[in-house]
């Protein structure tokens, strides 16, 4: 097994409570080595597509890798083959979420690129949650689970919206750059709507949204402003607040267009 592998391993292990390894808990790590080894490529794949559609520095290809692994392991070690997924598809999600999780700790990244960054992890998170509701709902028909990607996408593009708001006046992305103020214009009046919107949310979904996309703080600080609730707590009123974004910004759209 490949060093950066085996210390992915090591590190997954730190991460659980340690037990006697019972035969059965050892067949259970010799299957999940093996599957580690088979899909180990698949990372350098996922790696390769995030430092092209977030523009990431190809100099740090390697520690993105690392950190790839470490979600590989971990998904090879939950993967449950009863549920009905493709192990690529749970497999992309954790490795995503650990190279998230190593850029959002170890990388400096400022203006346009965090705010895009930003839009990623709140799409992950979207993500995480419908897959988690396709787990609770094995028996779900295939128009069902279109619906359920379709509203993903939706949900996903709201938030993507929110994610690259700017409320400087400086500018610092070449696409604005390239922009003409009448079209700069516009784009802070649809913001300034945008926060209107937001604005009519019940206290919590609206807090979460402001907190997150517009104040920098991560899940898990909004949960403990809360009072102590779980991550999981604020990423399904996160996923409920999009929902309710996408409802009555295509209810503006609609009203505006008669």
């Amino acid at each position: 097994m490949p060093e950066s592998i085996s210390k992915a391993c090591q590190q997954v292990a730190k991460q659980s409570p340690k037990q006697g390894l019972k035969s059965s808990k050892h067949e259970q790590l010799l299957a999940r080595n093996k599957m580690v080894v088979q899909y180990q490529g698949f990372v350098e794949v996922v790696v390769t597509r995030l430092i092209r559609s977030m523009g990431l520095p190809v100099s740090m290809k390697e520690d993105f890798v690392s950190a790839g692994y470490v979600g590989l392991v971990e998904a090879a070690g939950r993967f449950d083959p009863a549920r009905g997924f493709d192990f690529k598809t749970y497999a992309y999600q954790r490795i995503r979420g650990a190279i998230i999780d190593h850029i959002r700790t170890s990388c400096d990244l400022k203006g346009y690129m965090y705010r895009k960054f930003k839009a990623f992890e709140a799409a992950h998170e979207l993500r995480e949650q419908s897959l988690e509701g396709a787990e609770q709902n094995t028996g779900a028909s295939p128009q069902e689970r279109s619906k359920g990607v379709l509203e993903y996408l939706e949900k996903a593009a709201v938030g993507f919206t929110l994610a690259v708001q700017n409320d400087d006046d400086e500018v610092d992305s070449p696409e604005q750059e390239k922009q003409d103020p009448e079209k700069l214009l516009e784009k802070k009046r649809e913001a300034k709507k945008i926060k209107e919107i937001i604005a009519t949310l019940p206290e919590k979904e609206r807090t979460i949204i402001e907190q997150y996309y517009f104040r920098d703080k991560k899940f898990v600080e909004i949960a403990s402003d809360f009072g102590g609730y779980s991550k999981s707590w604020v990423s399904r009123l996160h996923d409920r607040a999009l929902g309710m974004l996408r409802e009555k910004i295509t209810e503006t759209c609609h009203e505006m267009a008669t």
